[in-house]
């Protein structure tokens, strides 16, 4: 269990810097006005780069308590349980994250946007 725990925390700090570089800044500004189709991908890639900050804070809050329930759990093997489930649910999370901006990014490509 120990090394599952030390893996998890490896990976987790090699990908926190992947994931802080991720966000990048708009390219094109968000229209007024839709005038042409891509301005609805515009606008549909501001609200996904939104939702992806959110996610990822939300992820590291998860990760915060999960390390709290860690520090207080006095070595209860439930306790202690309880806190590997939500780590492993925020790791989870994060890569769910990252590979679901990676597929956006992906199919932009794809298209040529």
């Amino acid at each position: 269990m120990k090394k599952i725990l030390f893996i998890l925390t490896i990976v987790s700090l090699l990908i926190l810097p992947v994931v802080s570089f991720a966000v990048v800044s708009p390219t094109e500004t968000i229209p007024e006005i839709i005038t042409a189709p891509g301005d609805i991908i515009v606008i549909i890639d501001a609200i996904a780069n939104w939702i992806f900050v959110i996610l990822l804070a939300v992820a590291v809050i998860f990760i915060l308590i999960a390390a709290f329930q860690f520090l207080t759990a006095g070595g209860a093997p439930e306790r202690v349980s309880a806190a590997r489930t939500n780590l492993l649910y925020a790791v989870v999370g994060v890569a769910v994250a990252v590979l679901a901006k990676g597929f956006i990014e992906l199919v932009k490509t794809i298209a040529g946007i």
